[in-house]
C-alpha cells in the first residue's frame, strides 16, 4: 500500500533546484577545476599537451576570478535549468505567489499572473538589481524560492504555486 504522509511524497518529489549565485558559481568552477586540473587544461583551456602537475591552483583562481564572461554563461544556465522545468506549463497555467520578508520593510504580499514565458516565474518577482534567487521544488506544483539583494540581505522567501487554467 502506497505511503499517503504528505511529507514522505513532498521528500520524494522534492529533486530539484537551481539558484542564479554568481559568487557560488564562481567558487564551485575553482573547487572543481583544482581537483581536476587535467580537466580544467581540457575544458577550458583547451591544451592536452601541458602536464596537469604544472597548473597551480592560484593560475584557476585566477582564471575564473577575472573570467568576464563567467556571470553570463552561469545566468545562461539558470535560464535553461527555469525553462526545462516550467516550460512545460507555458501557455497553460496560472502562477500564485506569495512573498513574506520583502525588501526593506518586509512586508507580505500575493500576486497572480499567467506563466507565458518559463523565465516569468523569475522576471515576475525578482527586483532588477545584483541578488541571489534560488529555488526549489516542494511537490509536484509548488515551489519556494529566496532572494537575498541590497534592500533584504537576510532573503524574501516566496511560496509559488503552479495552478492549471
Amino acid at each position: 500500500m502506497p505511503n499517503k504522509d504528505p511529507l514522505v511524497i513532498n521528500k520524494v518529489s522534492s529533486h530539484w533546484n537551481s539558484y542564479y549565485d554568481v559568487n557560488e558559481y564562481i567558487h564551485q568552477e575553482i573547487e572543481y577545476f583544482t581537483k581536476d586540473k587535467q580537466e580544467y587544461l581540457v575544458s577550458i583551456l583547451m591544451d592536452e599537451d601541458r602536464d596537469p602537475s604544472e597548473v597551480t591552483d592560484a593560475e584557476i583562481e585566477h582564471h575564473f576570478l577575472y573570467d568576464q564572461y563567467l556571470p553570463q554563461y552561469h545566468f545562461e544556465y539558470f535560464k535553461d535549468d527555469i525553462q526545462e522545468e516550467f516550460g512545460k506549463y507555458e501557455g497553460k497555467a496560472k502562477v500564485e505567489v506569495y512573498g513574506y520578508n520583502m525588501g526593506w520593510r518586509n512586508r507580505t504580499g500575493h500576486k497572480i499572473f499567467d506563466l507565458n514565458n518559463a523565465f516569468d516565474i523569475y522576471t515576475e518577482i525578482a527586483p532588477q538589481c545584483d541578488l541571489i534567487f534560488r529555488i526549489k521544488k516542494v511537490s509536484p506544483e509548488h515551489y519556494e524560492a529566496t532572494i537575498y539583494h541590497h534592500d533584504s540581505p537576510t532573503g524574501e522567501r516566496y511560496d509559488i504555486v503552479i495552478l492549471p487554467f
